[in-house]
């Protein structure tokens, strides 16, 4: 067998503990290291400067530091809904009532889409009191 027939070895990641994928997680959700540390780790016999040091140790383990950078793109790609994907799911909502002809679920759709770029005439805000009345306020009585 040749050497060039040898298959390419993987390069194998250290599988994380429990502890390690918790603070991983803790730290991917917004917690301080520290506190991520403390919440994953006993850590009734450590100083807190221990412990800050440790989080910080911990934190840069390659595979704890991919874990973390992993669960905070996949985080931020579920979460943030953009102009763009609302815009594209209203227009796809738009093609598939118009297809299915579905007037009421069109009509939504471009009511929405309409918004959204500001097509719609301004909105008249009623800032009175109750049915439209102008809110009176009473002078401040002066000390005489």
């Amino acid at each position: 067998m040749d050497k060039d027939d040898k298959k390419p070895t993987k390069s194998k990641k250290k599988k994380l503990t429990p502890k390690q994928e918790k603070f991983a997680r803790n730290v991917a959700s917004g917690m301080k290291q520290v506190d991520a540390y403390r919440d994953a780790y006993d850590t009734q016999t450590t100083n807190k400067n221990s412990q800050r040091v440790r989080a910080y140790v911990e934190s840069t383990k390659s595979n704890v530091a991919d874990m973390i950078a992993d669960l905070k793109a996949r985080a931020e790609q579920g979460v943030v809904w953009t102009r763009e994907m609302a815009m594209t799911a209203l227009l796809d909502t738009y093609k598939l009532a118009r297809d299915q002809n579905h007037a009421q679920g069109a009509t939504g759709a471009l009511k929405e889409l309409n918004a959204m770029y500001g097509f719609n005439e301004a909105t008249k805000i009623n800032i009175g009191g109750q049915k439209g009345n102008p809110i009176i306020i009473a002078p401040e009585e002066k000390d005489i």
